[in-house]
């Protein structure tokens, strides 16, 4: 595994900062299970990395890029090319020889090499991946999620209300849903509960179908969290309802009607009511599920209820992503937003007042 030094040139003093930053990315080349097109939300995260190693660089910092392929032995060898005594690492890493699933292990590895980094512990994102835990906890904290159940067999008995959405239980970035994730019927149910225990080789999470509007809530900090404005996807071009949701297509296929009929707009337009209780949900997650230094939580607002769907321990950083588009909505460029994530992880490590 290569790992590329790179001699900056601040654009700021460095100051009495002595240690350098380890932009830590995975770099995939096929999934390892699931849809093999879905490969496009696994390899987003390279062409992210040169946008965070960009700003990285203008800032100042003292970068070097490694990227995550191949095996965990070869992770270990390319880190031994760094002290933990004077390299952080930016945990920019969200998966692992094509699965998401094993962005909790890369953690456990860097902590175990004994590395400072950006982002959650080991045990935060293990409950962000595994979504079902994830969504026992919120509910033992009083925070509003969908009413959902675990399937393991496409004939275990249905405990919920139709209509009802099917997803694979520890994937993320839409991977595994369609328009026909939404569902209405027993015989669609099975369906495509079936889908998702043959083509993901995992439990399959069913939960009832919040058709409200959908938004998300990007933040910033660890004791002082800084909430960015509100995002929204928006619908309203879309006549049915049951098809509301933000599915794999509409988030990666350009081509695609949806893609191109989903606005993205920042900040949204709320009342203040609303708005505060988006917030308080939010913010909520972030602690109670132990997200540090920056993350994003989505939700569907019905009934002035807002409904916790999925929470993002390493949300998409891209100049692209809504991440992006709240910081900018938040008066930040891009590089400034990359160096608050950065900050934020070395003050809580205490490596910086």
């Amino acid at each position: 595994m290569a790992i590329e030094r790179i001699t900056v040139r601040p654009t700021i003093p460095m100051s009495s900062y002595r240690f350098r930053i380890a932009l830590l990315y995975n770099e995939d080349s096929s999934a390892t299970h699931g849809d093999r097109n879905e490969i496009l939300a696994i390899q987003s995260t390279t062409l992210t990395a040169e946008s965070v190693f960009a700003a990285l660089v203008e800032l100042g910092w003292n970068v070097h890029k490694v990227a995550v392929h191949g095996s965990y032995e070869e992770l270990t060898a390319a880190l031994a090319a760094f002290s933990p005594d004077d390299t952080f690492i930016f945990n920019n890493c969200d998966g692992f020889g094509g699965s998401n699933q094993a962005a909790a292990e890369v953690v456990r590895l860097i902590e175990g090499l004994g590395f400072r980094h950006t982002g959650c512990s080991t045990a935060a994102a293990e409950l962000c991946i595994d979504k079902p835990r994830a969504k026992a906890v919120l509910l033992a904290n009083g925070i509003p999620t969908p009413r959902y159940q675990v399937f393991r067999d496409p004939c275990d008995e249905f405990c919920l209300a139709f209509p009802v959405i099917v997803k694979p239980a520890v994937e993320d970035g839409s991977i595994g849903i369609t328009l026909e994730s939404v569902v209405a019927s027993p015989g669609q149910l099975r369906q495509q509960v079936e889908r998702v225990l043959t083509l993901y080789e995992e439990p399959a999470l069913v939960e009832e179908f919040i058709p409200g509007r959908e938004l998300a809530v990007a933040m910033l900090g660890n004791g002082n969290i800084e909430l960015l404005p509100i995002a929204e996807e928006d619908y309203s071009r879309i006549r049915n309802p049951l098809e509301w949701l933000l599915t794999y297509e509409a988030k990666w296929d350009a081509t695609s009607s949806y893609y191109n009929n989903i606005l993205a707009r920042a900040p949204a337009d709320l009342t203040p009511a609303e708005a505060q209780a988006v917030h308080a949900a939010a913010e909520g997650a972030f602690r109670t599920i132990g997200l540090r230094d920056f993350g994003r939580v989505d939700i569907r607002l019905q009934n002035g209820i807002p409904y916790v769907i999925d929470i993002n321990e390493l949300p998409d950083l891209a100049s692209d992503a809504g991440f992006w588009n709240s910081a900018r909505a938040a008066g930040m460029t891009y590089p400034q937003m990359i160096d608050k994530i950065i900050k934020h992880a070395l003050r809580r490590e205490g490596w910086i007042p």
